[in-house]
């Protein structure tokens, strides 16, 4: 994939457990690194072919694998325009893991 395709900055965290001082723990972000991705919006099909049923709204960070120096895993979400995007897969699809595609989906909201 050409550099220019890669044109929207996300940012990248993940979560952690911190002690809160009285025996017990919260969740804290940590900042990772800001990367530059492709984004693919309305990917709901290839979600479906990659195995993941349960969605609400599906999109596609193309990222860049070992040029990023970011070992991803499914404790990584994705800051983009506000939104928290969790990831929910990651597929290697070229070559040394040069360019991985990273399913991001945002939790699903109840409703009152």
């Amino acid at each position: 994939m050409l550099s220019r395709h890669y044109d929207r900055k996300i940012d990248i965290y993940v979560k952690t457990y911190v002690s809160d001082g009285y025996g017990g723990q919260i969740a804290s972000d940590v900042f990772v690194k800001s990367v530059y991705a492709k984004i693919t919006t309305n990917a709901g099909s290839k979600f479906v072919n990659f195995g993941i049923q349960d969605f609400k709204n599906p999109t596609i960070f193309s990222v860049r694998g070992k040029k990023n120096g970011i070992e991803y895993t499914e404790n990584h979400f994705v800051k983009y325009k506000g939104k928290e995007l969790y990831i929910k897969g990651i597929q290697d699809y070229s070559i040394d893991t040069e360019e991985i595609n990273l399913y991001a989906d945002s939790l699903w909201e109840l409703e009152v």
